[in-house]
């Protein structure tokens, strides 16, 4: 046959075999383990030469052998009843590690959506964005996300980014970093910004430190910095560092933060401190028995609503207001029913009557299906009534996968002004600036079909 090795052919290829097997040693034989561990290291090495890889099909074939494995781990109660306490324990311990290292690849992808502006493309916040992807993503996480991921855009949060890409770190402590760095970073400088969030990062990474503790160590980084600043350069950070969180609790309960300037202090000591706070014997005579936190809650409350019931003074426009939707009795005009606030909060009817005493009110009447109807006055803005008609019709940012909190909106005119559009609730919407400019430049139209707004897009 063409291209058959002769004898002498034969001969010299085994002798040159068994030269080479000589020079190998133990290697050069067959059975023995340095010869597999040979074969291993070629293979191990020729996987590597296989030459360029679609990092895409990596990413994805990555996450797909990741969930056949979990698939294979999931088991029903039949099956873990069979299971040791030892073994659940350390499938606990395993799933928090695999549950860690999802939130590196999710958070890892989203800081490349996040520079490549996949979101603007589309004209959403990254959160909005994130969760139309990611439908099993609560608002909670997406939001402490997108923190991550701004950091990670900092000379001083690159390292706060990569220890929970890397899975050193779980989200939500490194989001609560971030936010703390966010408030320190603006009386800082550069130098100091990094060295303060290479500390935070660290107490993130720290497994033997609570959230509770890790709350303590961003805390001291505020004292400490406030501490560390000159008397009048200090004044200044505390006054940039005001704020107030709003946190809820237990069912039917809010908690509300408040960082005070040391010149704002009085302020709030007048009142908590003060006359209205001091204990005050009913009509007959009785002893208070509230609690000093009630009185001083007491307290601060009578100054609200002192505040907001001022004749003298009511709110300005339809954003400074608490908007109420409630039914009311059409013969007597009271409220019946229970009320429903812009926050999503539900009152009574008689609570819903106490906010109506204290503050503006401007009747909404609603359709059968709920929809406000127009309140009858027609001029170019819109007035600050019809604003709260649009804030109980749409609730958000009307532009589609948009949750732009309504105060935040600007009323559109489906049909332009400029263009012979009325300003009639029928032909307004609420857009936040973003997708009131985007609408504007592309010139979109939407139609509005009872309470449901609908873009055309």
């Amino acid at each position: 046959m063409p291209g058959e090795a002769s004898a002498e052919e034969l001969a010299e290829f085994a002798a040159w075999e068994a030269e080479v097997r000589t020079e190998m040693g133990p290697a050069g034989e067959a059975d023995s383990q340095e010869f597999w561990a040979l074969v291993a290291d070629v293979a191990e090495a020729s996987a590597g030469s296989v030459g360029w890889v679609d990092p895409a099909q990596e990413v994805a074939g990555g996450l797909e052998a990741a969930a056949r494995g979990l698939g294979r781990a999931a088991q029903g109660p039949e099956g873990l009843v069979r299971v040791f306490d030892a073994g659940i324990e350390a499938g606990l311990e395993a799933a928090g590690r695999v549950r860690a290292q999802l939130t590196g690849v999710t958070v890892a992808l989203a800081v490349e959506a996040w520079d490549r502006g996949l979101h603007n493309q589309v004209g959403l916040t990254l959160v909005s964005w994130l969760r139309q992807r990611c439908p099993w993503l609560a608002k909670e996480e997406a939001c402490q996300i997108q923190d991550v991921v701004r950091a990670g855009d900092t000379h001083w949060g690159e390292g706060l980014a990569q220890a929970v890409i890397d899975g050193a770190t779980g989200v939500h402590r490194a989001a609560k970093v971030a936010r703390t760095m966010r408030r320190l970073v603006g009386c800082l400088s550069a130098e100091e910004a990094l060295a303060y969030a290479q500390i935070a990062t660290g107490a993130a990474c720290n497994t033997g430190l609570s959230d509770a503790e890790l709350d303590v160590v961003c805390k001291r980084l505020l004292i400490d910095l406030l501490d560390e600043k000159p008397s009048d350069e200090a004044k200044a950070t505390a006054q940039g560092l005001r704020c107030v969180r709003r946190r809820p609790l237990a069912r039917g309960m809010t908690r509300y933060t408040v960082d005070a300037p040391d010149t704002d202090a009085p302020l709030f000591d007048s009142v908590l401190t003060g006359p209205l706070a001091a204990p005050a014997k009913d009509e007959a005579g009785n002893l208070d028995l509230r609690s000093a936190g009630q009185r001083q809650y007491d307290a601060l409350l009578m100054v609200l609503n002192r505040g907001l019931s001022n004749p003298g003074a009511p709110p300005s426009s339809g954003r400074a207001s608490v908007m109420v939707t409630v039914k009311a009795d059409p013969q007597t005009g009271k409220p019946c029913g229970a009320a429903v606030l812009n926050t999503g909060q539900v009152l009574d009817a008689g609570q819903a009557g106490k906010f109506a005493c204290l503050g503006d009110v401007t009747p909404i009447v609603l359709g059968e299906y709920g929809q406000p109807l127009n309140l009858g006055r027609t001029v170019r803005l819109a007035t600050p009534g019809q604003f709260k008609t649009l804030v109980v019709r749409d609730g958000s940012c009307t532009y589609p996968g948009c949750d732009v909190d309504p105060t935040w909106c600007d009323v559109h005119h489906l049909i332009w002004w400029c263009r012979g559009g009325g300003t009639d609730i029928a032909l307004l919407v609420l857009l936040c600036p973003r997708h009131h400019t985007l609408v504007h430049d592309k010139d979109l139209m939407a139609t509005v079909s009872g309470s449901v707004v609908t873009w055309h897009v």
